[in-house]
Order: structure tokens, then sequence, then C-alpha cells
């Protein structure tokens, strides 16, 4: 009788362990499938600089762990890609930047490669930019009183920075003729930065508001 206990015992620990390791492997397969099933990458984007530098900006859903590596790169059809730099993850962190200070003098097109220990291969979206192109945009009058005329054949960006380089005003702004109201500003010296979306340049000129 006292061995059939010890018997009847082992086999409920024994299907307890089996059913927790079981349900084990469920939550790893779970958070598996969930890191497989969303982007890692939820953003990613390339500006051309004052210096003619590019800068590539990314972000991260999760942390891959310590010890991966990202590869940048760059191709000049969207199609043919090399590797130009890597970025090696370490601690916790889900942002990441690389200025890349030697780009073509064309059209060149970008993308992030996170190369993981295991072998696993997943890229960000291409982005493109031109160091040809100029950043297409008029602005007046400068100094300004309540209302700042922009033109452009493009769509941009603008944002009108404080000396300390805060932001005091953001706008998108379409292709043509443009009036923003910047009235609420205090008298002073500010920077309007422009940034080109067809050519992904970015522009710096000084803004005087009476």
């Amino acid at each position: 009788m006292k061995k059939f206990c010890c018997v009847t015992l082992f086999i409920l620990v024994f299907s307890h362990v089996i059913t927790a390791q079981k349900a084990h492997d469920v939550a790893i397969s779970s958070a598996s499938v969930l890191k497989d099933e969303f982007p890692l990458f939820t953003y990613f984007t390339c500006s051309v600089n004052t210096s003619n530098a590019v800068e590539l900006r990314w972000k991260i859903l999760y942390n891959p762990g310590e010890g991966n590596y990202f590869i940048i790169e760059r191709g000049s059809d969207g199609d043919h890609f090399e590797t130009v730099s890597a970025v090696k993850i370490t601690d916790t962190a889900t942002s990441f930047m690389l200025t890349d200070n030697s780009p073509s003098n064309g059209t060149d097109f970008y993308r992030v490669k996170y190369a993981g220990k295991a072998g696993q291969a997943t890229y960000s979206e291409t982005q493109k930019v031109s160091l040809s192109a100029d950043v297409d945009f008029k602005f007046y009058p400068n100094p300004v009183d309540k209302l700042l005329i922009i033109r452009t054949n493009h769509y941009i960006d603008i944002e009108v920075l404080d000396a300390a380089g805060g932001l005091k005003l953001g706008k998108q702004l379409q292709p043509g003729l443009q009036v923003i109201n910047i009235a609420s500003l205090e008298r002073g010296s500010y920077i309007l930065k422009i940034t080109d979306k067809e050519s992904n340049r970015v522009v710096s000129e000084q803004l005087l508001k009476n």
C-alpha cells in the first residue's frame, strides 16, 4: 500500500512538472511570436546636415540584448547595398544614431540591418537622400513682423528654434506659397530650420522677429 502511494505521488509530481514546462515553453513561444509579429524598427530617418554628412537616426521596439549589432548599409539604386559601418548594441538602449561623413555626391539609399548573434537578420525601411540637390525654398520678409511667407516646390518641414535650440514653432508645408503667422513669437533672433522632404537636406537660416 505504501509503495502504491509513493508511485502515485511520483506520477502526480511528474505530471505537474511536465505541465509547468509546457506552459513555460508556450510562454517563450508566445514572446517570440510577438517579437516576430511586430517590426523591430519603429523609426528610421536620414538627413543631410550643413557639412554634407548624412545623419541616420533610428529607434527599436525592444532591445535584443548586448552583443548584437546594427549594420548600416548604403546603395545607389535602392536594390544593391554595401556595408558602410556598424553599431554595437549595449545595455538597454532603444535609440541610436550614426553619421556617414563620406556619402556619395549624388543620390544615396540607406537602410539599417539588425544582425543577431544567432544569425537572424531584420531590416529597417529604406530612406533616400540627395546631396546634389538644393533645398527648394525661399522665405520673406526678414526681419518679419507677423506673417512669414514661404515659397517651395517640394514638401518641407519647418522649425523655428530659439537661441537655446528650443522648438517654438513647427509645421509641415505643401508645395506652393504658404503664409505662417508668427505673431506669438517674442522679438528677437531665431533659427529657421528647413527640411526638404524630397532630398532630405536640412538647412538653417537666421530669422529676425520685430
